[in-house]
């Protein structure tokens, strides 16, 4: 039973170290050679409150916060994550980590 347990256990762990939309805290797109980076900023280890922060360095356009939640941290990372899927939907390079 312990056996069974820890494998439980491992493959658990390792599922959350998987990038996708319910974990994931940051994309670099790219595009030719532009770059905008989304992140998912939280203030506390709680998953809220949380911003998107949008950053468009490469083009001298700066970074803003595009969206927010006080309570509902997973609000931001579907934010995140379809913002990232409509990126990849015009033609850029999206990656997660």
């Amino acid at each position: 039973m312990l056996k069974l347990n820890l494998t439980v256990l491992t493959v658990t762990m390792a599922s959350l170290a998987l990038p996708n939309a319910a974990n994931a805290e940051s994309w670099i797109c790219e595009h030719s050679n532009l770059v905008r980076e989304i992140t998912v900023k939280h203030e506390t280890e709680n998953a809220a409150p949380c911003t998107v922060v949008y950053d468009k360095s490469s083009e001298g356009l700066g970074s803003k916060i595009v969206w927010s939640a006080t309570f509902d941290g997973a609000y931001c990372d579907a934010k995140a994550n379809g913002l990232a899927e409509k990126l990849q939907g015009l033609g850029w390079a999206c990656t997660q980590f």
